[in-house]
């Protein structure tokens, strides 16, 4: 409970800040592109470099429960689409709020709770979920704010190829396969320009949430509840269920469950901010969604822990 509170509030803290140099006119909406533009094109793919290119070989074992997570998770975008659309959302916005309803907080809330949770075991598995996370959903969730632009599904999907995420990660992973490692001093560029990703994204969602009328910061609106509800409570279920058809065990089953639970990642709100697709709700349901999981991460860490 405790170390969740802590990871959260550091997250808010950094969206405070954000939000607090635009209020005192230190930052603007072209320095929030600034921002933002560092991390799509820099920050964030190095980060997927770095990490990808340590991970654990794959073992065969994994391969029906990762398939089930994906599975899992692919079917909660969808829901969460179709939720977004019998309330009227827009037909671009939804498949935003797609987007945000599967893309996982994995990487930077999930792994480190996690492994305060469960042990070191953790970091043979988490990975791999962070890997699926950021190398398939997000891929899939690129194609589709791509196709939502406007673009044809062969220029979606060629618009999605050059993505620098997709790139930092098949790049990451392709290291990881051949065994190749990056010399130290390049290894530690790479892995200080990834570490300031982060922060600089919260500090760029902060301010996008301070130019926001504060009334809408909090009115409910239903695409972004159905993005909420579906990443934090429906992802989570799937994923639970899917696992125990397949009988996985019990470590797999907790960190699974335990990282699909994790709320929207601020890269969601960078990728549709980058297409001018639904990126003030983006904003608001990547902020949301942390703040409630202060709660939701807090009872599912007791469930799962003493279970």
């Amino acid at each position: 409970m405790i170390d969740t509170l802590i990871r959260v509030l550091v997250f808010f803290a950094f969206i405070g800040l954000g939000a607090l140099l635009v209020k005192l006119k230190r930052l603007n909406a072209q320095g929030l592109d600034g921002l933002s533009a560092y991390f799509y094109w820099l920050a964030f793919p190095c980060w997927l470099v770095v990490s990808f290119a340590k991970l654990p070989h794959f073992p065969d074992a994994m391969t029906a429960p990762l398939l089930a997570y994906l599975a899992a998770m692919v079917l909660t975008a969808i829901i969460v689409i179709v939720m977004a659309r019998l309330f009227k959302g827009r037909k671009d916005d939804s498949i935003a709020a797609g987007m945000a309803g599967f893309i996982n907080n994995s990487a930077f809330l999930g792994i480190p709770i996690a492994l305060s949770l469960f042990g070191t075991a953790v970091s043979q598995t988490g990975p791999l979920v962070v890997a699926a996370d950021f190398l398939i959903l997000f891929s899939l969730g690129c194609a589709g704010l791509a196709k939502a632009s406007g673009k044809t599904i062969t220029a979606a999907l060629a618009h999605t190829a050059r993505n620098p995420t997709v790139i930092g990660s098949l790049i990451g992973v392709f290291c990881m396969l051949i065994g190749f490692h990056f010399p130290p001093a390049i290894e530690n560029a790479l892995d200080i320009l990834g570490k300031s990703g982060p922060p600089v994204a919260l500090v760029a969602l902060g301010g996008m949430l301070g130019l926001m009328p504060a009334a809408n910061l909090i009115r409910p609106d239903a695409t972004s509840i159905a993005a909420i509800a579906g990443k934090i409570l429906l992802a989570p279920a799937l994923v639970a269920i899917a696992l125990t058809l397949l009988h996985v065990d019990p470590l797999t089953f907790r960190v699974f469950v335990f990282l699909s639970a994790t709320p929207t990642a601020v890269s969601v709100f960078i990728q549709s901010k980058m297409y001018g697709l639904w990126f003030q709700g983006a904003a608001k349901s990547v902020a949301q969604s942390t703040l409630i999981s202060l709660f939701t991460l807090s009872a599912l860490a007791l469930i799962l822990a003493h279970g």
